[in-house]
């Protein structure tokens, strides 16, 4: 569902980028992989918004944007060294909540979606630069979800409900269906029987923070992919020949360099994975992700 725009608002903005593919983007089966799309994915989003947004208005004012929600997926046939990715990106200003503008849940974002595409190569580690066809294809979608904030509010006073000097040039569109929920993303598979759970402690160091002064979205995914590994050998699964196609992420607390945290997780049969990272003594996950295969 979206409102009616008038001719002043811009109603989405686009934005396209090309990279060239290097050895460490791709898996051993030649594709994409899920923290490469991420980390492609972050400073296009910036970019935007810097071209779009007045960010270093609404930061001045005390504004901010954090990522609340990500999904990524990564679509079958292997791509090649030194070929071109083109990344194409469109931002939209939405109402998160799906309830639209003045409701008492009403909250003010940005949608990303992306789109990744690039030309087939050979799948073969001695021909690893060559394509077979000139026509790309998508080798994988991407979306994350911003949400808006009074970065010094107090607690209940920090969502942004109406638009801001800053973003009201933009047209406000309705999420719909609404903003995912950390409970959509823990729900077990259905008819898909538990193979193993586990747990492992750790502490996010200066080499995982970024200019944000917290602990940088990828790191939350790369942790999340490493412990899904560790649950997949300690299942008896051929861990070589094991991949999570699709990765949805929810946010709800940072860490900040010298946190300690706990991740644990669940495997079922069927591929599918819940894991979550935990600060210490806190029972909710600051980080929960899910992780399964395409059928």
């Amino acid at each position: 569902m979206t409102g009616t725009p008038s001719a002043e608002l811009v109603d989405e903005v686009r934005g396209e980028h090309r990279v060239t593919l290097n050895i460490p983007d791709l898996d051993r089966g030649f594709r994409l992989k899920t923290r490469s799309m991420l980390a492609f994915a972050v400073p296009m989003m910036y970019d935007s918004f810097t071209r779009h947004v007045d960010v270093a208005g609404l930061r001045a004012a005390g504004y901010g944007s954090v990522v609340t929600h990500a999904e990524f997926e990564r679509r079958p046939g292997p791509l090649a060294v030194g070929a071109d990715l083109d990344v194409t990106v469109i931002t939209r200003h939405v109402e998160l909540s799906g309830w639209g503008l003045g409701q008492r849940p009403s909250r003010l974002g940005f949608e990303c979606l992306y789109t990744f595409t690039s030309r087939p190569g050979t799948g073969d580690p001695f021909r690893y630069r060559e394509t077979v066809s000139d026509e790309p294809f998508t080798c994988g979608t991407g979306r994350l979800l911003l949400t808006l904030v009074r970065r010094d509010g107090p607690p209940g006073q920090r969502i942004v409900a109406e638009p801001l000097p800053q973003t009201e040039h933009l047209a406000v569109h309705v999420l719909e269906p609404g903003h995912p929920g950390a409970a959509e993303v823990a729900e077990p598979p259905s008819d898909a029987a538990e193979l193993t759970a586990g747990e492992r402690p750790g502490v996010f160091g200066l080499q995982h923070t970024d200019t944000n002064q917290i602990v940088f979205t990828g790191e939350y995914l790369n942790l999340l992919e490493d412990h899904l590994t560790v649950l997949q050998a300690q299942a008896g699964l051929p861990v070589a020949e094991q991949s999570a196609d699709r990765v949805v992420l929810s946010f709800r607390n940072p860490f900040r360099a010298g946190d300690a945290f706990t991740t644990r997780g669940r495997l079922w049969d069927d591929g599918t994975a819940v894991l979550g990272v935990y600060a210490a003594e806190v029972d909710k996950p600051s980080v929960l992700g899910r992780l399964s295969r395409v059928p």
